[in-house]
């Protein structure tokens, strides 16, 4: 069996290989079918439990994101965020490659055979060090995947807009290239990938490593901490970790018209819930936003040494957007505005 697995910040998506077909998988999980595997881990009575099996006790110790957790770590780095687990940063990535590893041959609708190997083609940052990549290598390998390679996530992004796309673009089109940008939940990347001869060839990459949803929810937490009457100071590592996931869960509820935001908080303050006024959210929001327009502007302006004017939107196909984070409304109201 041969899949694609996008590694994400707060969601891993594993793509099965049939026929010239790519159908996603889905899993079967306590919520029902979904078609992702959270990165959550967390220690609960003194078990590691990962992905879609974490149960959000508060006060247990909890990992929001397995692949933020191991950023920037060397392999054998002692992680402290889940005390009593003793697992270094290759181990943790290693333990939950080997959980969506069971989850593929057990709890998916993949057609594998008993014992039948899994060779994965592995999504990664753009701005991925050397360190991460190898990291992210070795913990699939060890956790029982025969690895094919390793692309970039918005030149995948790209090659799959190109594939539902290009079908549509005669030899006489003007389209050249399409400008991936790609909001995951902890890192920005932006990408232009030539559309020319059906050969994808990267133009140009620009990112920021350290900006993503995750900033969205700190910004929505903060706001929390002030209705509740608290600080974030106040709060201890495992309590702020139990309402970031609160805050993603809510933010994830939102749609284009939503104007307030609910949040449970129920077991972390004294309140059940609390409602916020998104336009205060989103005003907070802009900035980072803004961040990554600039690195895409900064890609745009590259494209003349190829021979592209980059203020001809005629061959421009697309700015694509990918990346769970792009779904939060903001992102899209000021992208549209730019």
């Amino acid at each position: 069996m041969r899949v694609g697995i996008d590694f994400g910040t707060t969601r891993t998506v594993v793509a099965g290989v049939r026929e010239g077909r790519y159908p996603v998988a889905s899993f079967d999980t306590d919520a029902g079918f979904v078609e992702f595997l959270p990165g959550l881990a967390s220690m609960t009575e003194g078990r590691l439990t990962l992905g879609s099996d974490v149960e959000l006790t508060p006060g247990a110790p909890l990992v929001r994101s397995v692949k933020t957790a191991i950023t920037g770590c060397a392999p054998d780095e002692h992680l402290r965020a889940l005390p009593g687990a003793g697992l270094s940063a290759l181990d943790l990535v290693t333990n939950y490659l080997r959980y969506v590893r069971h989850m593929i041959e057990e709890k998916s609708n993949l057609d594998l055979e008993a014992g039948e190997p899994i060779e994965a083609m592995i999504a990664v940052p753009a701005q991925a060090s050397t360190r991460q990549r190898y990291l992210t290598m070795e913990a699939f390998e060890r956790a029982g995947f025969s690895v094919l390679g390793l692309v970039n996530e918005p030149t995948a992004g790209a090659i799959e807009f190109a594939r539902h796309t290009l079908g549509a673009l005669s030899a006489r089109s003007p389209k050249r290239y399409v400008v991936v940008y790609d909001l995951s939940g902890g890192t920005f990347d932006a990408a232009a990938v030539s559309l020319l001869d059906r050969r994808f060839d990267l133009l140009g990459t620009e990112g920021i490593s350290a900006l993503g949803g995750n900033d969205f929810d700190e910004i929505i937490a903060h706001h929390v901490v002030e209705h509740a009457g608290t600080t974030w100071e106040a709060l201890s590592e495992v309590e702020r970790a139990h309402l970031l996931e609160r805050c993603r869960s809510a933010k994830e509820s939102l749609t284009n018209g939503s104007k307030k935001l609910l949040v449970d908080v129920s077991g972390l303050f004294e309140a059940e819930q609390v409602v916020l006024d998104l336009a205060e959210i989103y005003e907070d929001a802009i900035p980072l936003v803004e961040r990554t327009i600039a690195s895409m502007d900064v890609l745009f302006q590259e494209l003349a040494r190829h021979g592209i004017d980059p203020e001809n939107s005629r061959e421009l196909g697309a700015v694509y957007l990918v990346g769970g984070s792009v779904q939060f409304p903001a992102v899209q109201r000021i992208l549209r505005q730019h």
